[in-house]
């Protein structure tokens, strides 16, 4: 096989110097100039004003952006009394003291309960029927997946709700971290 291997290149050196002019060959006059003359580098005398690209900051300013976590309290307003009923001439009503004063009063809203949301705290947890090992496996949590907590009985579990797919199912308390 390596006899093979120089031989082959014995032929291949052969025909190169053969097709390339051989012991015959003059290089002619219409060979190619490799190296061009270089050109000088002229400096214009005038100045050029520079361009430069700048952000467009008219109007609103940076810094009239709201974060992305804004808190928004929520602006009461003046509620309006209703107005007393008015007994026409020929009609008479009478008015308990306290109608007169459930009539009066404002609803005021509740504020609704925030969720507890938390994260997963584990690479890969498994999500329960129930609040036990004993119960099947009904889905799969990963590393900070956010939770909603439905229920906690302090007994080491929590029924919980994944947020992004909406499953439900029981995890280990300690496999859980606050969100904030």
């Amino acid at each position: 096989m390596n006899k093979y291997i120089v031989v082959a290149f014995a032929v291949m050196a052969m025909a190169f110097y053969e097709l390339s002019g051989g012991s015959d060959f003059e290089p002619g006059d219409n060979s190619l100039v490799v190296f061009a003359d270089p050109k000088p580098f002229v400096v214009d005398p005038k100045p050029r004003a520079e361009f430069v690209a700048r952000a467009d900051t008219g109007g609103t300013g940076l810094t009239d952006i709201a974060p992305a976590r804004a808190v928004i309290t929520p602006v009461a307003t003046n509620p309006v009394a209703p107005a007393a009923p008015v007994a026409l001439s020929n009609e008479v009503t009478l008015t308990e003291p306290e109608q007169v004063a459930a009539t009066n009063e404002v609803a005021t809203p509740v504020p609704e309960a925030q969720p507890d949301l938390r994260f997963v705290d584990g690479d890969r947890v498994n999500l329960r029927g129930g609040p036990g090992t004993d119960y099947a496996v009904v889905g799969k949590l990963f590393r900070d997946d956010m939770v909603e907590i439905l229920k906690d009985e302090g007994n080491g579990w929590v029924h919980l709700r994944a947020t992004a797919t909406g499953d439900e199912g029981w995890m280990a308390d300690w496999l859980v971290t606050a969100a904030n």
